[in-house]
């Protein structure tokens, strides 16, 4: 039997944590990476980016999120909606020229020191709405990169909303693991989903790579077996995406990975 190859290293990065001196310098071995940006100081994303690391910027579209200065306080705002508890963050009224205001503020600060935008949250609101505010955000910043966590539900308008600056993209979060209600491989009408889409990604001609979540080994190696063999790059981290190179791959032992959990 010939040796296993190992799965193709992930070239974006995803990480939420703190601006360490261990995480800068792990995140800076990345060709692309996207961090909450109140939490790095100017002086650590120009050195990310002289070292050739294209840095995105994490930013809610359909749900307000506090984040350093930005605070969410569920109710305080007009265009507040349903809360969402699980992670301290509130909908939005995507249609609301308020949001629509905060939402290019925060693009306009965070896109001073980074090159682009990873979008977060767009499946959360009205699909019209915010399809309408990504195309504000697209005129505001023609040359920022942009690229989208999933948006499914704004399909099939949103890769055209993406293009224009050279690099734009899917972020496939989740695409064969999950960490909600636990970690665990997705069941079979779940992996079909994310092939359903992923099929679709790719139809639009958009790049695309994957994120998935784990808290074993095991776990971690199935996600990368399913990524390789739909001939994806993914990055698998934890829930709260605090780990700056994500997990290590193990050494393949027994059936692989992915067979041995489904």
């Amino acid at each position: 039997m010939s040796p296993r190859a190992d799965p193709p290293s992930p070239t974006l990065a995803v990480y939420y944590g703190p601006a360490t001196e261990q995480a800068l310098a792990t995140l800076a071995t990345f060709p692309r990476v996207a961090v909450q940006v109140p939490l790095y100081s100017p002086e650590q994303l120009a050195a990310l980016r002289r070292g050739g690391t294209r840095v995105l910027a994490y930013l809610s579209v359909g749900e307000d999120h506090p984040l350093g200065d930005w605070a969410c306080v569920p109710g305080a705002a007009p265009y507040h909606q349903q809360p969402n508890t699980e992670w301290a963050s509130v909908v939005v009224d995507a249609a609301h020229p308020l949001w629509a205001d905060v939402l290019l503020t925060r693009a306009a600060q965070v896109l001073e020191h980074t090159d682009g935008l990873l979008l977060d949250t767009l499946d959360s609101a009205d699909p019209a709405a915010t399809l309408a505010l990504l195309r504000q955000l697209r005129g505001a910043f023609p040359d920022a990169a942009l690229w989208a966590n999933r948006g499914f539900a704004l399909w099939p308008e949103l890769p055209e909303v993406l293009r224009g600056a050279p690099d734009h993209g899917v972020l496939f979060e989740a695409l064969s693991t999950r960490h909600t209600p636990c970690y665990a491989l997705h069941d079979p009408p779940g992996l079909a989903y994310t092939a359903h889409w992923l099929a679709e990604v790719r139809r639009s001609g958009l790049p695309v790579h994957a994120l998935d979540y784990a808290d074993r080994p095991e776990l971690a190696a199935a996600a990368r077996a399913r990524a390789a063999a739909l001939g994806l790059r993914t990055f698998v981290s934890d829930r709260a995406l605090v780990w700056p190179g994500g997990w290590p791959i193990p050494e393949p032992v027994g059936p692989t990975p992915l067979e041995a959990l489904l």
